[in-house]
């Protein structure tokens, strides 16, 4: 029996690999069944190992700005390819996880630091920049990337204002004679994980403004700055599916440089292999943190469902939770599981509980699986 194995991250408690890794370990002994891993990422936390995965290049360690710049600076990496092509992602540099709940300041969260890693990239030669959206800390519309490239913005008094969503609203003019040759010569694939657009009431900021610390005046802050970046962008903008991602960095780039925007998880998959992989399987067992709507909306278990669904291949979900509105029958699952019912957070977020409970489901429902084919 062939079971492909392609676990996302269960966010703050287990790496896609992890997951992978533990669920394959834990078929071992199994007669007559073969485990195939595939990386799995949907452009947010994860997405530049599981592109790496199927690439030659080499891991370029850097220390870069954090999201908020009175915090240390991190130590972030991204992977430059053989073909030139560089790996990164913005949850490296400007990702929640980087900031403790405590000090989380949307307001004034910067993508500087994924900036200056893309400069980097482009500083050895990259021309190619793949961009994982998703994760951030940050809603500055990609002002905070475009300063690192050269861009300067500008408010009426013609006073430069620092690269943070509380300045949206004040741009006046986008000054782009610094941004140098290499950076214009440079294509870059930006790969969502959600499909809200920049502005309204599904935009980045009332959407995930409140989860980054947003009280509501400041979501209404940064909703009018959304709207003044449309202003200036065109306000075919304001309305684009994927524009709102990682609040919003789309928005500046697709403005100001040569950038194509695609969903995440089908790209990721794509590279993985998953078509090739799904051949003859007999079974697909994927996961996340949590099953719920969302996992439809642009996540790479909806997008894993949806084609063992259409091959007619059957499907389990290991999560953390499951929502209680999910129908199985209705999304094309066989079963799912939830391993994190009735825990503290505390236990929830463990990653040697997890990787063990999640090893468990695997090999029960697979064992399970095996005994029907006798």
């Amino acid at each position: 029996m062939k079971v492909v194995l392609a676990f996302d991250k269960f966010k703050g408690s287990a790496t896609a690999q992890q997951l992978n890794e533990a669920a394959q370990q834990s078929l071992c002994g199994l007669d007559h069944v073969t485990a195939t891993c595939v990386p799995v990422a949907d452009g947010g936390d994860g997405t530049t190992a599981a592109l790496a995965a199927t690439r030659h290049g080499q891991w370029i360690p850097m220390d870069a700005p954090a999201p908020l710049l009175h915090l240390n600076p991190v130590h972030a990496s991204y992977f430059l390819c053989d073909d030139g092509t560089a790996l990164i992602e913005t949850a490296a540099a400007s990702g929640l996880a980087l900031v403790p709940p405590g000090d989380r300041d949307v307001m004034h969260a910067t993508t500087l630091g994924t900036g200056l890693m893309m400069r980097d990239a482009m500083e050895r030669g990259s021309r190619h920049i793949v961009l994982g959206l998703g994760g951030s800390a940050t809603c500055d519309a990609g002002m905070g990337i475009m300063s690192a490239l050269g861009a300067e913005f500008l408010d009426r008094h013609d006073h430069y204002l620092f690269p943070c969503g509380a300045s949206l609203e004040h741009i006046v003019r986008i000054e782009v004679r610094g941004i140098p040759a290499e950076v214009h010569d440079t294509r870059f694939t930006l790969l969502t994980d959600v499909d809200n657009p920049l502005c309204g009431q599904y935009g980045t900021a009332a959407i995930y403004g409140p989860q980054k610390g947003a009280a509501p005046q400041q979501v209404e802050q940064l909703e009018r700055g959304m709207e003044r970046v449309a202003a200036i962008a065109g306000q075919d903008i304001a309305s684009m599916a994927g524009c709102g991602a990682a609040g919003g960095i789309p928005a500046l780039m697709l403005h100001l440089l040569d950038c194509e925007l695609v969903p995440g998880a089908p790209y990721i998959l794509d590279a993985s292999g998953l078509q090739d992989t799904l051949t003859d399987a007999d079974l697909v067992i994927t996961g996340e943190g949590s099953l719920d709507r969302q996992t439809f909306m642009g996540k790479a278990p909806g997008h894993i469902i949806n084609l063992a669904r259409e091959r007619g291949i059957p499907v389990i979900a290991i999560c953390g939770v499951i929502a209680p509105d999910i129908s199985l029958t209705a999304i094309g699952l066989t079963a799912a599981i939830a391993v994190s019912d009735g825990l503290t957070i505390e236990q929830a977020m463990d990653t040697a509980g997890t990787l063990m409970r999640v090893s468990a489901a695997v090999r029960q429902a697979v064992t399970k699986v095996a005994d029907s084919f006798d």
